[in-house]
């Protein structure tokens, strides 16, 4: 589905700073891989428009993580210069031991979008996945497109001077090096997690940051990170499958228009400076699922009997705005009925007689470090700060804040402007990218798909890329057509390409052009 203008620029209000200054705004809530990228695009498509002209097309980027390369590709394909800045050696470092975290293109925007298990992007495209294959699969189309066409230069960024046109990032190198740029746009995403006093709990990314023993556990935060990590003690690295498989059921039943009408009345008494919202919302605390919607659960339940979580949280409960509302269904069904195992407390952690202890609003302190606590593991997902605080400063951090307040529409974003990014027989835009490129995503993406549910693409041989409507089909056994059927997973739209269940057209081989 395309971005509408208005939408687009919402985005582009709410990472300005100064004409030429901008930064992919952090504080906007739903964060994910696949929300960063769209951004990024509608953000290079904006600024492009409005201030890049003959002679005045430079732009760096700092920061390579998904946002910076996927803005540094977009930039690239509508005629610009680029050149990304970044401090760190090997790409993607915090990701890279990540295997127990999957990832999921949009399932954090249901019930505002259908969960589809690929990215519908123009370049950059990937499929459900553990994190690791998903940065790998980015790679490999960034170092076979785009990486011979954007400067790299690996240092930290010391200041950026925005008086005078074009602007100065000075870097911190041996050699003061000077850049020059008709525009800058920072995307160094998020520094280290917050942790609380000398209670050190494993970073997200980190893979023992997985709960796969204790009997009691505890996790402190109700945004995605603490639902997330509440429910892994029973579903284990499931989390992602689990909520696709019970969004796509939910979707051809009356739940789904219940749970848009109680978030967009949630979204309207949002608070400033929180973003939480002021509504308790006793919707997640009172609805069942379905018994036939269960049963499509129960499958990934990890541990008998499955442990006791308690969730603390500061939030007007522990449904949070913030939270996708898929997460608060997962931990609605654990924590009411005859499924539940996970205690809310309403709360926050405190330091008392030096040691990190839980606080509830309604009952005594307690600790909660080892090895006093009687908790097995104890996780802290409070957020991270945004890594753009080592660049600018704090009246700069202040107003993206409330920028990002001012332009919540710029959060859920349905799709890119495919006038600006259109394929055609020699590539996209002005990147010289070959049409090669998008058939080995596209069957990249396939691979991912096919080991994240177990769908046998082994007798697949790409034979077509259609990017004018016409799709392409794929045939699978008739036990994972079943399964994919079940599970919505087609048709899919692999960036520009509509893929489908069905007899492949033999009659003709790749359609591309070197």
């Amino acid at each position: 589905m395309p971005i509408d203008a208005e939408r687009s620029a919402h985005v582009y209000e709410a990472c300005k700073l100064t004409d030429n200054l901008f930064v992919l705004n952090p504080f906007l809530p739903q964060q994910n891989f696949y929300s960063q990228q769209l951004r990024a695009l509608a953000l290079a498509a904006e600024i492009s428009d409005r201030h890049l002209a003959p002679g005045h097309r430079s732009v760096c980027i700092v920061g390579a993580g998904v946002a910076g390369r996927t803005i540094a590709a977009a930039f690239r394909s509508l005629g610009a210069g680029v050149t990304i800045v970044d401090k760190e050696k090997v790409d993607f470092t915090s990701y890279r031991n990540a295997i127990h975290r999957e990832l999921h293109p949009n399932i954090i925007f249901w019930p505002f979008q259908e969960p589809t298990p690929a990215t519908e992007l123009p370049f950059l495209n990937w499929a459900q996945a553990p994190v690791t294959e998903v940065v790998d699969a980015m790679m490999k189309e960034w170092e076979e497109s785009f990486a011979k066409h954007v400067a790299f230069i690996h240092a930290e960024v010391d200041e950026i001077e925005r008086a005078a046109t074009p602007l100065t990032i000075k870097l911190a190198d041996a050699q003061k090096t000077e850049l020059k740029a008709d525009v800058c746009v920072i995307a160094t995403g998020f520094a280290a997690e917050r942790q609380f006093g000398n209670l050190q709990t494993p970073a997200y990314w980190s893979p023992s940051s997985i709960i796969e023993s204790g009997d009691e556990v505890m996790v402190s935060g109700s945004g995605d990170g603490g639902l997330i990590d509440a429910l892994s003690p029973i579903l284990g690295k499931d989390v992602t499958k689990a909520a696709h498989i019970l969004a796509a059921r939910l979707s051809k039943k009356p739940m789904k228009t219940d749970v848009k009408a109680i978030e967009e009345e949630r979204r309207a008494r949002v608070t400033a400076g929180n973003k939480d919202s002021e509504d308790p919302c006793p919707f997640y605390s009172t609805v069942h699922l379905e018994d036939e919607d269960t049963e499509e659960i129960e499958p990934f339940i990890k541990r008998d009997p499955v442990p006791s979580v308690t969730l603390l949280h500061e939030s007007k409960s522990a449904y949070s705005f913030s939270a996708a509302p898929i997460n608060k269904l997962l931990l609605s069904h654990f924590s009411n009925g005859p499924a539940r195992c996970v205690t809310h407390v309403k709360g926050s952690l405190k330091t008392v007689d030096n040691q990190a202890t839980m606080v509830p609003e309604n009952g005594a302190p307690e600790c909660i470090e080892p090895p006093t606590t009687r908790f097995a593991k104890v996780m802290v997902r409070h957020g991270a700060p945004p890594a753009a605080k080592e660049i600018l400063d704090e009246p700069d951090l202040v107003r993206l804040g409330e920028l990002s307040s001012e332009h919540l529409d710029a959060a859920i974003l349905p799709g890119y402007d495919s006038s600006k990014y259109a394929w055609t027989r020699k590539g996209v835009g002005n990147a010289a990218i070959s049409m090669k490129v998008l058939a080995d995503s596209l069957e990249r993406s396939l691979d991912l798909l096919s080991r994240a549910y177990d769908l046998d693409f082994s007798n697949i041989r790409m034979l077509r890329t259609n990017i004018e409507g016409e799709p392409i089909k794929v045939n699978l056994p008739t036990a994972d057509t079943r399964r994919a059927e079940r599970f919505d997973l087609f048709p899919l739209m692999v960036g520009p390409v509509l893929v489908e269940l069905g007899e492949p057209d033999t009659t003709r081989d790749i359609d591309y052009e070197d």
